[in-house]
């Protein structure tokens, strides 16, 4: 299964348009999950949701779609246009289970994902910067603003084109690519607006 999954097509730049951040903070057991829909060919935030919910069950390591995917779905239901891409914060196949949040969203949403971690979490850095997991390449470690990101296939594309859509959403004064950037600070922001 996981050589079939680690095979997805390429998919083309050119080819994606609006592309989805999806990032929460929490105020306890609170999700503050947002949803960013950016036009990558305008260059502009074109809507963006929140959902406020209680999370299912507390942070537990390695099982971060159980707690978060709930919210996520749930703001992009709401969303008036469907995304092309979902960008979210988080790791794909790249995960102990070779399942994580980006891998169950994309699945489940039947919408090409990826995940941007801030960390590692699984697998081993060769000398390219490529994430060797389950015997796999299924991520890379790519540098920006000082910073490491480490981008994994989540589902329906390649690595390659993993790797080349968050390269070309990476903006100077930002660390994250600018969808999730965005949604990073709106969940940010409700979470301080509404405690």
């Amino acid at each position: 299964m996981l050589k079939q999954v680690s095979r997805f097509p390429k998919l083309e730049f050119s080819r994606v348009r609006l592309v989805a951040g999806l990032d929460s903070s929490f105020i306890n057991s609170i999700q503050v999950a947002a949803a960013v829909v950016y036009d990558v060919r305008e260059d502009i935030v074109v809507e963006e949701k929140v959902v406020r919910r209680e999370a299912a069950i507390p942070y537990v390591p390695g099982l971060l779609a159980f707690r978060e995917l709930p919210g996520y779905l749930k703001t992009l239901s709401l969303l008036k246009v469907k995304p092309d891409m979902l960008l979210v914060d988080g790791h794909g196949l790249t995960h102990p289970r070779a399942f994580g949040i980006a891998t169950h969203l994309g699945l489940v949403a039947k919408t090409p994902s990826i995940g941007v971690a801030k960390k590692p979490l699984h697998g081993v850095v060769d000398g390219e910067g490529y994430i060797i997991a389950h015997g796999l390449r299924l991520g890379k470690v790519i540098h920006h603003g000082g910073r490491r990101l480490y981008v994994s296939i989540g589902y329906g594309l390649s690595l390659e084109s993993a790797v080349e859509i968050v390269g070309k959403l990476l903006r100077e004064g930002s660390h994250l690519p600018i969808p999730l950037h965005h949604a990073d600070r709106l969940s940010r922001k409700y979470k301080k607006e509404n405690p």
